[in-house]
């Protein structure tokens, strides 16, 4: 068969319709690869031809219990299993819950939410599976397998459009509990081509992932734009990337992957567990665009990495940040026209007061920001989140989206929903704009490149002065090599009735330098650090056990569970110091006073 490359999107208006479209375009192509290591070992595939036809089996199965419409929970590890599950589900015209079977907290959350009647799951791990959700409320009636479907001959298409519901996708839950996203066909489609936009790949293009299918950009960037543009990609479990992460760029290597992504702590994880024969060891110079997203990007991230990676043909114009959120579907911005990442450095005591104000990168008051590109396929404006007035040029505000990949609410939240996805400008001016979703993401447009500065429900406000709790979290993590990268928490705690927020540090150890670190001089490190660049004491200091923070399904370190378990004593504290240790009541309102002389200097009030 002739697989020219193209860049025309398909026109389907489902997802049935698309893999339907693309099997018959591309046959026996392989669509999928998948093996546990991302090795040669045990590896599977799936062309798109095999994959329209085990998804018409299980779905031929699905049908025999009437589940147009019905929630269906997908219960199956990452793999090829996962792939043909998910779409059997469409292709029985129900919606599909992806829910990986080994994450207990999100299922005793999710399963009682999605009650879903029925499951899909593998004959291989179908006891794991069940023992997993037993007892949980609103567990499924009926199971049923991935690879025991019936005929697909027997298959029925079904009765959907653009606006049916597709998936049910779970958020993170990095500010509170996950919420279940409606995401409709129409969204995905829509952001698949917004994605195409910025990434402008075609069908010659090789991907390369090891991100959860069950997390949204998994699913949407890792497996549904690939096939949407009829790419050949390859896949391995998580579990295994972070075991050995150099595995994820070995598989890029050997196969000439294009295009890949990960969340910054990704990048950072091969760097530190190379040797730099490990990295001229591989080739990838094939490597294009390497999207990183999903949590905050670093501009020290982006430079180690390329630099590291140099020797291996890899070139800093091949870091893509983007930004994305469940509820906009997935990519909001990525790319930009000069082709390389931007980063400004913004002065911390104007951004206290949500203003934008370049300084120079020495400058000891810089903090840097990474550009996420331009905004693709919808309205982004950026918003007072108190007044909900558009924000005028160089000032922080809110982002706001409106546009046809902004999905349809939260299931069964209809109040939250209308809240969040309702939104409407104070001052329209436009009357066909909106409404708009909030994400709760604070940043701000420089010429037409959005950049993100942290969230709305983590920021710091402390005596009336802004500060992210990301931004703080860098400067910690650059004190000492024993401090874990992208393994921290700031926050801040009330000390009691009508008392000032104290700000509380927690950041976990590398497990391999402890024994051989003075963690007193760590300790005085950050309290040194801390108010040096931010202008701000840390009241606590606490050093945890590594891997002991609580994270998302994406990784990413859950700060308001974080918090709690500090309120309640329940961090895995290794070494810690607090205020009240060594000082005194009137030494502590003596040092609260300097360091609100600091920061009456730093705004310019003295």
């Amino acid at each position: 068969m002739d697989f020219r490359p193209t860049v025309t999107p398909p026109t389907s208006a489902t997802l049935v319709g698309l893999l339907r479209a693309q099997a018959e375009r591309f046959g026996d192509k392989v669509a999928f690869s998948f093996s546990y290591n991302g090795d040669d070992e045990g590896r599977t595939e799936l062309s798109f031809r095999k994959l329209d036809r085990h998804a018409r089996a299980i779905a031929a199965n699905l049908q025999r219990y009437d589940v147009a419409g019905e929630r269906v929970l997908v219960l199956v590890r990452p793999g090829l299993d996962f792939i043909a599950g998910f779409f059997g589900c469409l292709y029985a015209g129900a919606v599909a819950v992806p829910v990986h079977q080994q994450l207990a907290p999100r299922l005793a959350v999710i399963v009682p939410d999605a009650a879903a009647r029925l499951a899909l799951t593998a004959v291989e791990t179908q006891q794991a599976t069940r023992d997993a959700v037993a007892g949980i409320p609103g567990a499924p009636e009926h199971w049923l397998f991935t690879d025991a479907g019936a005929d697909p001959e027997d298959w029925v298409a079904p009765d959907i459009d653009a606006d049916s519901p597709a998936v049910i996708q779970y958020t993170s839950g990095s500010t509170r509990s996950p919420k279940g996203v409606v995401v409709s066909h129409g969204n995905i489609l829509h952001n698949l081509d917004a994605i195409r936009q910025a990434w402008n790949g075609d069908d010659t293009a090789v991907g390369v992932y090891w991100l959860p299918p069950h997390h949204d950009m998994g699913l949407i960037g890792g497996i549904l734009e690939m096939l949407y543009l009829g790419c050949t990609t390859y896949l391995m479990s998580p579990t295994a990337f972070i075991k050995r992460p150099m595995s994820w760029l070995e598989l890029i290597s050997r196969h000439r992957g294009v295009i890949t992504a990960a969340p910054n702590f990704a990048y950072e994880k091969c760097i530190e567990a190379s040797t730099p024969e490990e990295r001229a060891a591989l080739d990838l110079s094939s490597l294009t665009t390497a999207m990183n997203g999903a949590e905050p990007v670093r501009a020290t991230t982006l430079a180690a990495f390329a630099d590291a990676f140099a020797p291996a043909g890899f070139q800093l114009s091949s870091c893509y940040p983007v930004y994305g959120l469940a509820e906009a579907t997935l990519l909001v911005s990525g790319g930009t026209d000069s082709g390389m990442p931007g980063v400004r450095y913004l002065d911390r005591s104007a951004l206290a007061q949500d203003r934008v104000v370049d300084v120079a990168p020495e400058d000891p008051a810089a903090a840097p920001f990474v550009g996420c590109g331009k905004p693709r396929g919808a309205d982004v404006v950026i918003v007072d989140p108190v007044t909900r007035r558009p924000c005028g040029d160089d000032e922080v505000g809110e982002i706001w989206i409106a546009g046809a990949y902004v999905t349809q609410g939260y299931w069964g939240r209809p109040e939250e929903s209308e809240q969040t996805f309702g939104a409407v400008l104070a001052e329209p001016g436009d009357p066909t704009r909106g409404p708009f979703l909030r994400t709760g993401d604070l940043g701000f447009l420089c010429a037409g490149e959005l950049f993100i500065t942290g969230r709305c429900k983590d920021l710091v406000v402390i005596d009336g002065h802004n500060y992210y709790p990301n931004d703080i979290e860098l400067t910690v993590q650059q004190c000492d090599p024993a401090l874990a990268s992208g393994r921290g928490a700031v926050f801040t705690v009330s000390m009691g009735p009508g008392t000032v927020e104290r700000l509380i540090v927690v950041h976990e150890l590398d497990s391999t330098r402890v024994a051989e670190t003075d963690l007193d001089a760590v300790i005085a490190t950050i309290r040194t650090a801390v108010p040096a660049h931010h202008r701000i004491g840390a009241d606590a200091v606490l050093l945890v056990q590594y891997v002991s923070l609580p994270t998302t399904s994406s990784g990413k370190i859950q700060r308001g569970q974080t918090r709690q378990q500090f309120i309640n004593g329940e961090l895995a504290e290794v070494r810690g110091w607090r205020a009240s240790d060594d000082l005194s009541l009137e030494q502590l309102e003596e040092a609260a006073e300097i360091v609100s002389s600091l920061r009456a200097w730093g705004t310019g009030q003295v």
